[in-house]
């Protein structure tokens, strides 16, 4: 589903058991199987076209990591979305903009032409060791089921001395949507994220967790915040959610319930997000 998008590279989604060779020859196992990489990227691929009404913390965060880093040289950008404005950077020679998503990857290159796409997994980087200057990943690595190899992923990559800069959001999120008795997602904690970054790889030059809150005008604009961007509240066991919604009636009592939480700027809902600069350090 891929294949018109980089055609030099392979876009195959491998499965537990398989492995994928990169772009030049290395072979890469990507702990995620095809049914989990084919629901995640087709969640993501329907929300793609109308992603941007809905990315008010992806913005945020966003701003927050490009006003701290200074890109060079090739960059890779995972998990990027409908792509991310780089043009202020002039240190810049190539971007490769990476999703697991199709849909995304159409949307980006109708807004960046000139950007590489590559459709693939964070934990199976369609690329060769070591050939990365920049990496940059705003609020997308929280999806991989194994955080652990996705960033032994980005060693891989990244030159020694690149740059890596990364949001991540982390436990402690949605709480507004714990409060309603309403399952969401599990998130890990930051420290266990930060554990991925092993001493002898990795020099963290900064890190910090911090909470970034948006507003919305009614309950169902804000759960459609997380839906529209392809997203959603995690489903209890046997995907039964934590609420019954039964009909309208429950449905006005939920409104009514989260109409207590209203702040002057609206409904908040608010995110945890880790924010990491790391250099990679010589093997």
């Amino acid at each position: 589903m891929c294949s018109e998008l980089a055609k030099d590279v392979p876009t195959n989604m491998p499965s537990q058991v398989s492995k994928a060779p990169d772009k030049e020859g290395t072979s890469v196992v990507s702990p995620v199987s095809t049914a989990d990489v084919d629901k995640i990227a087709g969640q993501f691929s329907q929300a793609a076209r109308h992603y941007q009404e809905h990315d008010k913390v992806q913005r945020l965060s966003a701003q927050r990591l490009r006003a701290s880093m200074s890109p060079v040289g090739r960059l890779l950008d995972i998990g990027c979305g409908p792509g991310t404005d780089f043009s202020a950077a002039r240190g810049l020679n190539e971007v490769l903009a990476l999703d697991i998503a199709p849909g995304m990857l159409s949307q980006m290159r109708a807004s960046f032409p000139g950007y590489k796409a590559l459709c693939g997994d964070a934990q199976a980087l369609p690329l060769s060791d070591a050939s990365i200057d920049t990496l940059y990943s705003n609020l997308a690595l929280q999806w991989c089921s194994d955080i652990k190899t996705a960033i032994g992923e980005l060693a891989r990559v990244l030159k020694p001395g690149g740059q890596c800069h990364l949001a991540i959001v982390v436990d402690g999120s949605l709480a507004e949507l714990d409060a309603l008795g309403l399952r969401v997602n599990a998130f890990e904690a930051a420290q266990t994220v930060l554990y991925g970054f092993s001493d002898n790889q990795w020099q963290i030059e900064h890190q910090t967790v911090e909470a970034l809150r948006v507003h919305f005008d009614d309950l169902k604009t804000l759960l459609y915040s997380i839906k529209g961007v392809g997203a959603s509240t995690a489903t209890g066991v046997n995907d039964q959610p934590s609420v019954r919604l039964r009909g309208r009636r429950d449905w006005q009592s939920l409104c009514e319930r989260v109409e207590a939480m209203r702040q002057p700027e609206g409904l908040p809902l608010t995110y945890q997000i880790l924010f990491i600069h790391a250099s990679r350090k010589a093997s």
